[in-house]
């Protein structure tokens, strides 16, 4: 049987900027989403192994001006997997908040003596997905990347910073796409496996990652954030990269929000339909005075689509 989408105002604390929940999804419904308009994914907020799924642009049906419509649904491209390699170690102070406004997800926890913030965004001004990840305790920051994905692929690491998925997804005619992600601690070193990139005793590291259809483009993201201090073969100055990428995404996510208005309810839709579905030019307009906000219409899922495993397994 198919079932609806929770209704995330309904099942958080939801002040009128953000949606806060104090554990992590276990399931999709509550795992929050981000996107850019061409990548999307939903993150759960795991502190053990964060399995999260990268979806494509499009979707089952596109957005209108009352459904923010389902372009983040459907199976997955591949799964951007942070392993924390912190095996069951207690956590506490758990907050994984969603800022409506600035389109970030900021989980944060404490665990081993040591705090822990871990802002993702999708940004829209450079077609990334960006994640930081910061510690109050030197050192105190481990974890190993992976991009496992359920179709055919292959992965493996360039220039030891770089893990690079080759995949195809398959079909009727061949459909191959390429993800490449970035790992940049702020002191320490990397160690490159053979599909995978493991950071150990950091305080401070970035990862961003890019997919797309077309490999050539991902090839010209280093010159792109050139300005910020990217690309070369310098370890790049993770906070001057960091800072520039959030401000260059909040300038833009903020300005596709202008005119949501303070409901609870209209603040959320407006963020479903520019955040994640990027309607058509004028298809969304501004909240008018006095006009109540229409009620969240979220999609169906496919009775697969509940299946949740943290790792998909790896093809060759």
């Amino acid at each position: 049987m198919k079932r609806l989408f929770l209704v995330l105002i309904a099942l958080a604390t939801c002040d009128a900027e953000e949606i806060t929940f104090k554990q992590p999804a276990m399931v999709m419904e509550k795992a929050f989403p981000i996107g850019n308009g061409d990548l999307r994914a939903r993150v759960k907020g795991r502190t053990g192994i964060e399995p999260m799924a990268i979806l494509p642009k499009g979707g089952k049906r596109p957005a209108t001006a009352n459904v923010p419509g389902n372009a983040f649904c459907g199976p997955a491209w591949f799964h951007f997997s942070l392993d924390w390699l912190a095996g069951k170690a207690p956590v506490s102070d758990y907050k994984r908040v969603l800022n409506l406004e600035d389109g970030t997800v900021v989980t944060t926890f404490k665990r081993g003596g040591a705090g822990f913030t871990w802002t993702v965004f999708a940004s829209s001004a450079d077609d990334l997905i960006v994640t930081h990840l910061r510690t109050d305790k030197p050192g105190a920051l481990n974890f190993k990347l992976e991009l496992p994905t359920e179709h055919k692929g292959k992965v493996h690491v360039e220039d030891r910073r770089i893990l690079i998925l080759n995949g195809d997804l398959g079909g009727k005619k061949s459909k191959p796409f390429e993800a490449r992600a970035w790992v940049y601690p702020m002191e320490s070193e990397v160690t490159p496996g053979t599909k995978d990139i493991t950071v150990k005793g950091e305080g401070e590291a970035l990862i961003l990652l890019a997919a797309e259809t077309d490999p050539e483009k991902i090839k010209t993201l280093p010159d792109r954030l050139k300005p910020l201090g990217f690309g070369g073969d310098d370890h790049p100055d993770v906070f001057q990269v960091w800072k520039g990428l959030l401000e260059r995404h909040t300038a833009a996510h903020r300005k596709s929000m202008e005119g949501a208005g303070e409901g609870k309810t209209r603040l959320l839709s407006r963020y479903l339909k520019v955040a994640i579905t990027r309607p058509a030019e004028g298809e969304i307009l501004p909240p008018e005075p006095g006009v109540p906000a229409e009620p969240i219409i979220l999609p169906e899922l496919d009775p697969e689509e509940m299946v949740d495993p943290d790792l998909l397994p790896k093809k060759e």
